[in-house]
């Protein structure tokens, strides 16, 4: 709890928590570590580079609150872990953004109600939309701040963008939740007139690994708590700096740094790459090469088999 005095004094409001801060910092780097070494080893080069871009900037950001402990009054560290703890989320949510795309490839984009690659369009762009509100209005505030003048302005801009933020992430949790209730309703169909199965036959693998289902789960919780951890800060920047949730770290340690930490590390501990391993999936809308292109050489040589197989059974029969 921080009294009226350091509000006065330094732009926090409060002294930020000097070992709460650390372990957040260590936390996160461990995170980035993880993160670096599995997006380059599974080359999952997408998720790999929106997951390295958010762990570094939360470890930034919790550098300039541990630095922050000492010297509150420095702009230049207030302003580091305001921005960089702002964008972080984003880029977490950026990357999960294009795997519900290769959900659609898998599964066969005739059960997706939107094109594969417009789930990406879509919420990169309005994560973009909520980003540069974000920095402008962070920006407006941060230069009020300096000179001694009112926040209001660059703070309604912030909200604006987090509100974005958080309308564009209630719009995918729906549409997430669609496309797996119409995977289940094609599946029961497909049981039901002896069809067999509705995803795509290439990627019978990705869906009989045992941790396929695990890994939904995780993107769910990861989904959830960011969705939660957005929620928090536009109502904790909708009160204001002097606002009783921005002067009260507690809600931010928990809300903010234990929230986002659990997201990152359940996407390390079960990362795409122990589902999808090195396969490629080409996103229709992204990729424009051939149906083979962007496969495995083993996948070619599986398709040419089959192929061979298939014409053999052709001339047999004739």
């Amino acid at each position: 709890m921080s009294s009226s005095s350091e509000s006065d004094v330094n732009v926090y409001g409060l002294i930020p928590n000097r070992d709460a801060n650390l372990a957040a910092l260590i936390l996160f780097a461990i995170v980035w570590f993880f993160q670096t070494i599995f997006g380059l080893w599974y080359r999952q080069w997408w998720f790999g580079t929106a997951f390295f871009i958010a762990c570094g900037l939360e470890t930034a950001g919790y550098i300039g609150r541990f630095l922050s402990h000492g010297d509150p009054y420095d702009l230049n560290y207030f302003l580091l872990q305001i921005i960089c703890l702002t964008l972080g989320p984003a880029f977490f949510m950026g990357g999960v953004y294009f795997l519900l795309a290769k959900f659609a490839m898998i599964y066969g984009n005739n059960i997706s109600r939107l094109k594969p690659m417009w789930y990406s369009y879509i919420f990169i762009s309005c994560d973009l939309c909520s980003i540069v509100l974000q920095a402008i209005g962070g920006g407006m505030a941060a230069t009020a701040l300096q000179d001694d003048k009112s926040t209001d302005s660059g703070t309604h801009v912030m909200v604006a963008g987090l509100a974005v933020q958080v309308a564009s992430m209630s719009l995918f949790i729906g549409l997430c939740v669609d496309f797996f209730l119409r995977v289940r309703k094609f599946q029961k169909q497909a049981d039901s007139s002896s069809r067999g199965t509705v995803f795509e036959e290439k990627y019978a693998h990705i869906l009989e690994n045992r941790l396929f289902m695990p890994f939904l789960y995780a993107i769910g919780i990861c989904t959830i708590l960011i969705y939660i951890r957005c929620i928090y800060r536009l109502i904790e920047l909708a009160e204001g700096w002097s606002g009783y949730l921005i002067l009260h770290e507690r809600y931010f340690l928990v809300l903010e740094a234990l929230f986002v930490f659990l997201a990152a590390f359940v996407m390390t501990i079960i990362h795409p790459g122990f589902v999808f391993g090195r396969t490629h999936i080409p996103v229709k809308g992204l990729h424009r090469k051939s149906k083979t292109a962007g496969t495995s050489k083993d996948e070619e040589l599986s398709a040419y088999g089959e192929r061979n197989n298939n014409t053999i059974a052709s001339a047999n029969l004739a």
